[in-house]
């Protein structure tokens, strides 16, 4: 399987290996949430571990604020603790820094690549049934 490493997962990732080098939580924590941040217009994250996504007939604000915030904020702590448990390790922390943050560019990218192919699959069904429910309608049959 062939992975393309998407500019956003790559910031991500970037993010979170800058993070394990860096000394303290509150530092470590801020950088992942700014990179996180940064990343979202770039791609939309493939990986992500908690999303609240509002009903359609929300304000504007709230469905584009509340799935960032959200996904961020589950991001940042899961991140956090992915590189507290990376400094921890016996490898060096340099080392254990840069596997995590390469783990994490090829995971994000591979989920959202997954991601996509799901979505085209969808599309693809739904295209299909509308197709056959037109050309049952044409012929006079129950759809």
């Amino acid at each position: 399987m062939k992975i393309r490493i998407r500019n956003g997962s790559a910031i991500r990732g970037a993010g979170v290996t800058l993070a394990c080098l860096m000394p303290g939580l509150p530092r470590r924590t801020g950088l992942i949430a700014t990179t996180y941040a940064a990343a979202w217009p770039v791609d939309r994250p493939g990986l992500q571990f908690f999303t609240v996504i509002p009903d359609e007939d929300e304000e504007a604000w709230r469905r584009t604020l509340v799935p960032v915030l959200s996904s961020g904020a589950s991001w940042t702590v899961v991140m956090s603790l992915a590189a507290l448990g990376a400094r921890r390790l016996s490898l060096p922390t340099p080392v254990a820094a840069l596997l995590l943050g390469l783990g994490v560019t090829a995971a994000d990218s591979a989920m959202e690549g997954w991601a996509e192919r799901a979505r085209a699959k969808a599309l693809a069904a739904a295209a299909a049934r509308d197709e056959s429910a037109g050309a049952a309608e044409e012929a006079g049959l129950p759809g």
